[in-house]
């Protein structure tokens, strides 16, 4: 089946009438709008060190995790750092030899910045 170029021509217009329609119902990214709370996706603490807790357990272990409890959380800037303590039973005064896990999560998105285990 050939097309005449005014047959043509409609069919590029009809194509293009219904992207201009398509994208409209979406907005500007093709995507429909996401709600951020207004405190982000991470407000407190408690949420830091739950997401901290999710996301070490798998790489560092259970086990290793959970000894360097209980973990700190705090807020720099924009961004919730959590931080476990160095394992010690030693005698005071004397450095603990190790290190401790670190994540460190956008309070806005709850996205994971860096994460790493301190030796």
């Amino acid at each position: 089946m050939r097309l005449t170029a005014m047959g043509h021509l409609k069919r590029c217009f009809r194509l293009a009438y219904v992207a201009v329609l398509g994208s409209m119902s979406f907005g500007q990214s093709g995507k429909p709008n996401s709600y951020i709370p207004k405190e982000g996706f991470v407000p407190d603490s408690v949420t830091a060190l739950s997401i901290a807790e999710a996301v070490s357990i798998p790489v560092y272990g259970r086990d290793q995790i959970a000894s360097e409890k209980p973990l700190k959380a705090v807020l720099k800037g924009t961004v919730r750092v959590v931080t476990g303590r160095v394992p010690c039973n030693g005698p005071p005064g004397v450095p603990c030899p190790g290190g401790a896990a670190e994540v460190q999560i956008s309070k806005r998105t709850g996205a994971i910045l860096f994460m790493t285990h301190y030796q």
